[in-house]
């Protein structure tokens, strides 16, 4: 099973561009958008009505890869924002966020863990391709592959 679509949100092109390519080899997903930070990935899914009639059967992505470390706006305040979008717009409630960051700290990680939507955190270019896959899977557990 692949996923229907996976949008990444990161301000660094080269980091997208492995991360992608990383779910290519994965095989997770042939759609994936890309947000370069937390700002235009939220007018991406704030843009609900548009982007559901323009890819039914993509949209909403199932699973965000969300750097913390952005211009604009972090992925701290993405997160803030998403919560809320999520009460207008119910369908984004199955969508689930895997942190992909260059931060190794304990206090991003332990506040990324405070956020329900979160569902894992790995630290960039640090995890193999097995590593990467286990990661998506545990998004959601009663799915098969």
């Amino acid at each position: 099973m692949t996923l229907n679509s996976i949008l990444i949100i990161d301000d660094e092109e080269t980091d997208r561009y492995l991360l992608k390519r990383t779910i290519q080899k994965a095989q997770l997903t042939e759609k994936v958008y890309e947000a370069d930070d937390g700002r235009i990935g939220l007018e991406f899914l704030s843009d609900y009505e548009k982007n559901s009639k323009k890819d039914p059967s993509e949209f909403p992505p199932i699973l965000i890869f969300l750097d913390i470390n952005m211009p604009r706006m972090d992925g701290f305040e993405f997160l803030d924002e998403f919560s809320k979008l999520r009460i207008e717009y119910p369908n984004l409630n199955s969508t689930c966020v895997l942190i992909c960051s260059s931060s190794d700290n304990v206090d991003d990680k332990d506040k990324a863990a405070t956020y329900d939507t979160v569902k894992g955190y790995m630290v960039k270019m640090t995890y193999s391709i097995d590593d990467f896959v286990y990661k998506v899977k545990a998004c959601f557990p009663n799915t098969s592959f």
